[in-house]
C-alpha cells in the first residue's frame, strides 16, 4: 500500500483526519479533511510546513522520546492535538498529528492496528528519507561537475540532471548564490536550511523542478524559471538567516553553459547588502567595478578629489549629497526631492563640495571621476 493509502487507512481507523510530518516538520502526507478545519491546520497543509509554535510544542512535550501518542493542549485558540512519534527500526522518522475533541475519552485509545499502521508509515518515511539523501548526494555531485568541471564533465552532468528528472528541461537556466559577506562563515546547517526553504518557496512556476546544493560556503540553486525576488528577500530577512544575501546570475543556455550564470551570481553577490537579492541584470557599471580586486583598494588609491571629500569632517554627508546629485543626472530639483531637503540647502552643500574637493562640477570628466570614485569607495568598504 502507498503512503497515502496507509495514512488514509490510519485516519479511517482513528475516525479523525491526520497530518504526517517528517523529522524536519515538513508535511509529507495528510488524510482527507472532510470536516471543518481550523485555520492553523489549514495553514500547515497549504504551506507544507509545521508552524514554529507547533514544532516548539512537540519538542517541549518530548514527543520524539515518548513510546506512545502524546496529548498537546490547544495553541492559539485551536484544538488539542494527539501527536504520535513514527519510528523505523527504533529511529525517529516523523510525527503523526490529529486533533482531538475535548469531551471524547476514546480519542486517546491506541490499539494494535494503529501501532501496526504507524510502523508501516515509518517504513515508508524511512525509504523516502533514504531516497531524498541519495538525490541530495547526486544533486551535489552533478552540480559540482556542471559548475566547476571541465567542458566534458559539464556536458555529462547536464545530460544526467535532465535524464534523472532532477531538473526540468527549459530553454534557459539561472543560478542563484546565497552566502554571507566576505570573511564571514555561515554554518553548513544554516545554508542547507535556507536552500531547502528557497527551493520550496521562490519558484514562479512550481511545476518545474529546480535543484540545489551546498558547495563550500555557498548555497547554490539552479532554477529553470524566474524567481520570486520578494519571496527570496522575505526569506533572507528572517532572523534565522541573518547575515545572508543572494546574487542572481543571468539566464543562460544550454544547460552545460550555465557556469557563466554562477560567475555572474557571485559578482552580483559582492555588490549586495545583507538580506537583499542582487541581480546581475541590474548591476549596470557595477558589473565591471565588482570584478576589480576591491579587497586590495585603499583610500590612497582613490582620485584626489574623492579622497579629499571623504577625509573632510563633514565628508560623509557631502559625499552622500554629491552621489545623489550625480545619480539624478545633476538635476537639482530631483536631487532635493530625493534627499528631502530644500533646494537652497542643496546648493549650499554643493558649494561645500566644490570648496572641499576643489573641483568644478560643471566639468563632465570631473563628474565621471567623482561618481566612479565614490562608487568604488562604497564597494570596497571605504565609506
Amino acid at each position: 500500500m502507498t503512503l497515502e493509502g496507509q495514512v488514509q487507512a490510519y485516519a479511517d481507523r482513528l475516525g479523525r483526519p491526520i497530518i504526517v510530518f517528517d523529522v524536519d516538520f515538513t508535511v509529507i502526507a495528510f488524510s482527507v479533511h472532510d470536516q471543518d478545519v481550523d485555520h492553523a491546520r489549514l495553514a500547515i497543509i497549504l504551506s507544507h510546513k509545521g508552524s514554529s509554535r507547533a514544532r516548539e510544542s512537540i519538542r517541549e512535550y518530548r514527543v520524539g522520546q515518548a513510546p506512545d501518542p502524546v496529548r498537546i493542549p490547544p495553541l492559539d485558540g485551536g484544538q488539542s492535538r494527539l501527536v504520535a512519534p513514527v519510528r523505523h527500526e527504533g529511529r525517529l522518522v516523523g510525527y503523526l498529528s490529529s486533533t482531538i475533541p475535548e469531551d471524547d475519552d476514546s480519542a486517546y485509545e491506541d490499539d494494535d492496528e494503529l501501532r501496526d499502521r504507524r510502523a508501516q508509515i515509518g517504513l515508508l518515511l524511512a525509504a523516502m528519507a533514504l531516497g531524498n539523501r541519495e538525490d541530495e548526494d547526486r544533486a551535489r555531485r552533478l552540480l559540482a561537475a556542471l559548475l566547476e568541471g571541465n567542458d566534458d564533465q559539464r556536458v555529462r552532468a547536464a545530460d544526467e540532471l535532465l535524464a534523472s528528472g532532477l531538473l526540468s528541461p527549459v530553454p534557459h537556466y539561472t543560478v542563484i548564490s546565497i552566502a554571507t559577506p566576505p570573511r564571514a562563515e555561515p554554518s553548513s546547517a544554516t545554508l542547507r536550511l535556507v536552500l531547502d526553504r528557497a527551493l520550496s518557496s521562490i519558484p514562479v512556476f512550481p511545476t518545474l523542478k529546480a535543484v540545489g546544493a551546498v558547495l563550500g560556503s555557498e548555497a547554490i540553486l539552479l532554477v529553470p524559471y524566474e524567481i520570486d525576488t520578494e519571496r527570496l528577500s522575505a526569506l533572507l530577512a528572517q532572523p534565522a538567516f541573518s547575515g545572508l544575501h543572494a546574487g542572481a546570475g543571468g539566464a543562460h543556455a544550454p544547460l552545460s553553459g550555465v557556469h557563466r550564470s554562477l560567475r555572474e551570481a557571485r559578482i552580483a553577490l559582492r555588490g549586495g547588502d545583507t538580506g537583499c537579492v542582487t541581480h546581475w541584470s541590474e548591476l549596470g557599471l557595477d558589473r565591471l567595478l565588482l570584478q576589480l580586486p576591491l579587497e586590495d583598494v585603499d583610500i590612497a588609491d582613490l582620485p584626489d578629489a574623492v579622497r579629499r571629500l571623504l577625509d573632510a569632517q563633514s565628508g560623509p554627508d557631502l559625499a552622500q549629497t554629491l552621489e545623489t546629485y550625480l545619480d539624478c543626472g545633476c538635476d537639482a530639483q530631483r536631487t532635493a526631492l530625493t534627499l528631502h531637503v530644500h533646494r537652497s540647502t542643496l546648493y549650499y552643500r554643493l558649494d561645500r563640495v566644490r570648496a572641499v574637493a576643489d573641483v568644478d562640477l560643471a566639468d563632465g570628466k570631473v563628474r565621471r571621476e567623482l561618481h566612479t570614485g565614490l562608487r568604488i569607495a562604497t564597494l570596497a568598504g571605504l565609506r
